[in-house]
């Protein structure tokens, strides 16, 4: 019997082992499930309601399926998938080794993009991460990069939707100025007479906690880049170098500053103010260098850049020809430093971004000079070529980030299309949905997305992806303040910088430092007390180019998929059916054995 249990043993371990790990394969293949608060247009205005959201997790190739009985009215597709990966990035899962099938049903058609991407995410990292959903829960809110939560359209019909449903609890999007009026807030307590916990929140993690009971500990302290610290040291001190340069050579030493305040040409253009202009941004510039925001400093001193450059243009008195000349001249160059910049290979995320910001710099060059040309006016031609050469010297500048180390992608033209593809599905869903609660179109966002789709038409995907990003964050400030009030701007700002942190923290941990992202970050803070509007948009730049890895991420980059709940009670019953079936074979191979050897006997 030894020999014979000896020699079986193996085969039935083999078997105990299958069968447990198909137990847990299938435990991990469960559906997840989270009620979402809705909205349906009618011919009297929105009326709320619920839908129920599922999730079935499957090993698989990275593909994300949606069905949506019936049809929602906006296109949910693109918030899925960019939901599905906010999720895996939220917990730094490689979600390329998954299939995932998510299932939206109401009663009736509903309005859903990007309002259930929220949502979406949220039930996307608890089946990930095998957590329990609290079903007495719901969130509703768009998510955006980093994680951040933000508002939605008609926020009083789905908590009152959500009352009558059932549910304990409402998260919804923090600051929206309905629930921070006062009659707003009694008129929605009478109608939900105190039966739902209305929860404000502004990020990812506040939801989980809330579904999960789970807190997240955050980096939030950035560890910036010795790399990127030197370098655009180095860069804010050239510009600011050529700031003091400039503004010792743009006034003839026989002309005093008084006299450049009398001074105004028939194009309009007086040279005092434009003096005035360039000596409050050079010493912003100087304030910032102080300070070691060097971003900021170089953005102050390149605004003073042109200021000086202008002065002294209008101070040589240059000829139609002379004028033409110096137009050909920078063209010349522009083509030069394009065939440079071009020929440098992209390896990591810095030299993808470094490539973005110098063609962007180049494409805003030729743009004034185009319009120098177009121009009759002497003085308004002086401007634009002022700009136009400022602006390749800052191209220059950004140049230097070209092949710093960091963590190396293979950005092949198939990844960076698709990287393209997905980032302008996303921002035009993010429009459409906007332009439903808005009365007038987003022009800025819309512009920005043609001229990302021009670049994708171009095959210059990069180009691409950062337009598109940028047009992105244009429908995304809007959206983010979409129904806030504005006394509540200041926080919603503070809220998006510790998020911007965050993110560039984890991003820097796993060897990629967002130099873009960064640098909006900074400038975005040194805004916040004077403009918070414009820090605002410049802290959803940030966002939006804090994460470009997620656009070229390399399949098996990432962590495993944590196991699903299991339920233990139906494993440890199916464990006894097997230990019930491995003794009865053990005894029935016993008794053969024993029969075998009686009969040679």
């Amino acid at each position: 019997m030894g020999k014979g249990i000896h020699k079986l043993a193996p085969v039935i371990a083999s078997c105990v082992a299958f069968l447990v790990l198909g137990m847990l394969q299938a435990s991990a293949e469960g559906q997840g499930h989270m009620t979402l608060l809705a909205v349906s247009e009618t011919d009297n205005g929105y009326v709320g309601g619920t839908a129920d959201l599922y999730l079935t997790i499957k090993p698989g190739t990275g593909r994300i399926f949606l069905e949506t009985f019936p049809f929602t009215k906006v296109d949910t597709q693109m918030s899925t998938r960019f939901a599905n990966e906010i999720a895996c990035d939220y917990l730094d899962v490689d979600c390329s080794r998954y299939d995932f099938f998510y299932t939206l049903t109401a009663k009736s058609s509903i309005i859903a993009g990007p309002s259930a991407g929220a949502a979406i995410a949220a039930l996307t990292v608890a089946m990930l991460e095998g957590s329990e959903v609290d079903e007495g829960v719901a969130l509703t809110g768009t998510i955006n990069s980093g994680g951040l939560i933000g508002p939605v359209g008609g926020l009083r019909e789905k908590v009152i939707a959500g009352s009558r449903a059932g549910l304990k609890t409402l998260l919804i999007p923090k600051g929206e100025s309905f629930f921070s009026n006062e009659s707003e807030r009694a008129a929605i307590e009478n109608a939900t007479k105190g039966k739902v916990d209305i929860v404000e929140i502004y990020t990812l993690d506040e939801a989980m906690e809330r579904f999960t009971g789970k807190k997240r500990e955050r980096k939030s302290a950035i560890p910036i880049s010795e790399e990127y610290l030197s370098t655009m040291k180095v860069l804010a001190r050239e510009l600011c170098g050529r700031t003091k340069e400039l503004g010792e050579s743009a006034l003839p030493g026989n002309v005093s500053s008084a006299d450049w305040g009398n001074n105004s040409g028939e194009g309009g253009i007086n040279a005092g103010e434009v003096l005035s202009s360039a000596k409050n941004l050079s010493g912003k510039g100087e304030a910032a260098l102080g300070q070691e925001r060097y971003y900021s400093s170089a953005s102050y001193c390149f605004g003073a850049n042109v200021e000086y450059t202008l002065l002294s243009l209008l101070g040589k008195n240059l000829s139609s020809g002379e004028r033409a000349a110096m137009a050909e001249n920078i063209s010349n160059a522009l083509d030069a430093f394009e065939a440079k910049v071009r020929k440098e290979p992209i390896r990591t995320i810095t030299d993808l971004e470094s490539y973005m910001v110098a063609e962007e710099r180049m494409g805003e060059a030729r743009l004034y000079l185009k319009r120098a040309r177009n121009e009759t006016d002497a003085e308004d031609q002086l401007y634009g070529m002022a700009w136009a050469t400022e602006r390749l010297s800052s191209a220059g500048s950004w140049f230097q980030f070209f092949g710093k180390q960091g963590r190396e992608y293979d950005f092949d033209k198939d990844t960076l299309a698709t990287g393209c593809t997905l980032k302008l599905a996303e921002t035009e869903e993010r429009i459409q949905y906007l332009e439903l609660f808005l009365p007038v179109p987003l022009e800025t966002a819309r512009r920005e997305y043609r001229e990302a789709q021009e670049e994708a038409g171009k095959e210059n995907y990069e180009m691409c992806l950062y337009k598109a990003s940028k047009a992105k964050a244009s429908a995304g400030v809007v959206l983010g303040v979409l129904g806030v009030d504005r006394g509540n701007f200041q926080e919603v700002l503070d809220v998006k910088l510790g998020i911007v942190r965050q993110m560039i923290a984890e991003e820097a941990s796993q060897g990629v430092f967002p130099i873009l992202g960064y640098s909006y970050y900074e400038y975005a803070d040194s805004l916040k007390q004077d403009d918070v509007l414009s820090a605002l948009l410049y802290a959803e730049y940030a966002l939006e180019l804090g994460n470009l890895d997620l656009y070229v991420k390399q399949p098996g980059a990432r962590g495993e998929m944590r196991n699903a709940p299991v339920d233990w009670k139906l494993l440890l019953v199916f464990l006894i059916g097997i230990a019930v079936g491995v003794g009865s074979a053990l005894t029935i191979w016993e008794r053969r054995a024993t029969a075998g050897r009686l009969g040679k006997g």
